[in-house]
């Protein structure tokens, strides 16, 4: 029960980053569906993606540093997501074999209602 609680409350914060940044509108969007993405790449998506990351412990994007471009941070950060679901090559690289697995990983806990996906 305290994880349930746990996972629900820390996706509550990931949504009320998406909806404190300017960049983000008031819904997560679905990443897992969206578009390719990789260093260069801005938006949405990319302010959801550094969000869904920061929340499982990936990504510290430092307080002065504005989110919604994904550089090499972020990255690094998906990197470390793809190790930490045995996601190879583990390059960074937001595609779709990455898009898969973190839909798996967030569908086994019952966290795609809470995104709105």
């Amino acid at each position: 029960m305290n994880f349930i609680v746990g996972t629900s409350l820390s996706l509550a914060v990931v949504m009320a980053l998406l909806i404190s940044v300017p960049e983000a509108s008031a819904y997560t969007p679905n990443i897992t569906a969206g578009t390719d993405m990789t260093i260069g790449s801005t938006g949405a998506n990319v302010v959801a993606l550094q969000g869904l990351l920061s929340e499982l412990g990936h990504l510290d994007i430092p307080i002065n540093i504005p989110h919604g471009y994904f550089g090499t941070m972020t990255q690094a950060a998906v990197a470390r997501y793809q190790m930490s679901q045995s996601v190879t090559p583990t390059a960074g690289y937001f595609g779709p074999v990455t898009k898969v697995a973190m839909h798996q990983h967030f569908a086994s806990r019952n966290w795609l209602p809470l995104l709105g996906w």
